[in-house]
């Protein structure tokens, strides 16, 4: 008979030589998914070895990028790859890197393989991979941005330059409108005048209905002279042209205070600010503009101006106490007064912040 043993019991053990299956498995898709975003990155990257700056591994970005295959940027130093061979800061860049673990160029100028100049923005930092000290290089191609903002700088320069042609001309139509206004209908109006002056010493008689009837007349061509001259110092003030800016800009207070009954203070730092013909247009325009709209809207019983020369830039402060505006209508750009006063300073590279309280525009020279 054989022997017969009892039964035992088998007991199992985890293995401590080899990770469960699950962590396998999960490992093995965690490294998927990083290689995945690592070939269909719109970025190119570099992985380099934090100790011997040789580079590891490249991504196709990168590749197509620079035209240089994947073969040729193994194992070399970044400086030692064509595209970065060029760029005297590489060695400087990867001993910044090792210091401070973070290196970030914001325009930087690669040529590829073919020859061609493309502007990246370039950024690399350093960290722990299992024990072992990686640099991770994100490349971005920002040629297509760069144009653009060229294009962008460009378009602006020409709008800025178109800009300032058409305040010109507008002026220069403004200063023949009023030439023709005071040369023909000036004339016209003194001939009137001394016609009238003549009947009216033919006609001379103590008849009220005939005397009031002159009289109105006298008033009519009384007023259509002041409203020829007013329309022609609107137009192009004559005092710019003959006493200059500091005369013009002093007068036009001066009248606006008589006008409207508002003192105006008028405060100049100089009294030779060295302005261009069109830049003192420009001032004085805006000048003009404010104290108007003052006059119509701002219930103030006091105004004040004042242009201060900072060197390289002009302040001019344009304030009253009246009720001020709204913050939506300081924005407001609707209005004709405040489109001609932004587009008169903007076309000088200036800026025209304005607040319920005062209104500030400041230009370059």
């Amino acid at each position: 008979m054989p022997e017969r043993y009892p039964p035992c019991k088998i007991r199992r053990h985890k293995s401590t030589l080899f990770p469960p299956l699950d962590a396998l498995r999960a490992l093995r898709v965690s490294e998927s998914r990083y290689r995945r975003l690592f070939e269909t990155a719109q970025d190119g990257i570099l992985l380099l070895n934090a100790d011997t700056a040789q580079i590891e591994d490249v991504n196709p970005y990168l590749i197509d990028m620079l035209g240089y295959s994947h073969a040729e940027f193994l194992g070399k130093k970044i400086w030692e790859v064509g595209p970065f061979a060029d760029i005297a800061q590489s060695k400087e860049m990867f001993a910044r890197l090792q210091s401070t673990g973070y290196v970030s160029y914001e325009d930087l100028p690669l040529r590829t393989k073919a020859g061609a100049l493309i502007a990246v923005e370039f950024v690399s930092n350093t960290y722990d991979c299992e024990g072992i000290r990686v640099i991770q290089c994100n490349i971005r191609d920002i040629t297509k941005r760069k144009h653009a903002e060229r294009d962008l700088t460009e378009s602006k320069a020409h709008l800025h330059q178109l800009t300032i042609f058409l305040q010109r001309a507008r002026e220069d139509d403004r200063a023949h409108f009023a030439r023709e206004l005071h040369d023909e209908l000036g004339q016209n109006l003194t001939a009137l005048r001394m016609e009238f002056n003549a009947l009216a010493t033919c006609l001379a008689t103590t008849d009220p209905a005939i005397a009031a009837r002159l009289h109105a007349i006298d008033q009519v061509i009384n007023s259509t002279v002041d409203a020829t001259r007013l329309i022609c110092e609107e137009l192009r003030p004559g005092m710019l042209d003959d006493l200059g800016f500091e005369a013009a800009i002093s007068s036009h207070a001066k009248n606006f205070t008589r006008q409207f009954g508002v003192p105006c203070d008028l405060l100049l730092d100089s009294e030779d600010y060295g302005l261009d013909k069109l830049l003192s247009t420009s001032i004085f325009r805006i000048v003009q503009e404010s104290l108007t709209n003052i006059a119509r809207h701002a219930r103030a019983s006091h105004a004040m101006v004042a242009l201060q020369d900072r060197g390289d830039d002009l302040l001019l402060t344009i304030a009253d106490d009246g009720c001020g505006m709204s913050a939506e209508l300081a924005g407001e750009e609707k209005t004709f007064g405040m489109l001609g006063m932004r587009e008169r300073w903007i076309c000088w590279a200036g800026e025209l912040p304005l607040t319920a309280q005062t209104g500030e525009v400041r230009t370059s020279r």
